[in-house]
């Protein structure tokens, strides 16, 4: 159930950039709470630290605002950047065992062939 729904998300970059987006508001609410700052600052400080970027101009003082910015840069880092990244990979990668419609129809025909010449010896 899990791995489907993760292949559900990696195929919809819509979905990825919604719950990255939700994940940021929700850990900048979280940031200016823990750490009596304001809801800018908290967005600055997700942003910086979903990115990985890591400027040290705000860091989380208290234990619940380090345990939250432990939780959140593992969750940006293992979830959301994969995702992303498998989006990308599903988009550029060409399959080239795919058959092109051409093929298709002609696989079609083929069989349809090979059905009717069957149907004949049985008769």
């Amino acid at each position: 159930m899990l791995k489907k729904s993760l292949i559900y998300i990696a195929n919809r970059l819509w979905l990825i950039m919604t719950i990255y987006l939700f994940s940021l508001l929700l850990a900048a609410v979280g940031f200016s709470l823990l750490e009596q700052k304001t809801f800018t600052e908290g967005l600055w400080w997700a942003v910086v630290t979903a990115l990985t970027i890591g400027y040290g101009d705000l860091t989380p003082m208290t234990t619940e605002g380090r345990i939250m910015g432990v939780v959140f840069g593992h969750f940006w880092i293992f979830m959301v950047i994969p995702m992303i990244v498998a989006n990308i990979i599903i988009h550029l990668v060409e399959d080239q065992h795919l058959f092109t419609d051409d093929e298709q129809q002609e696989l079609m025909a083929s069989l349809k062939r090979i059905e009717d010449k069957l149907a004949q010896q049985d008769k």
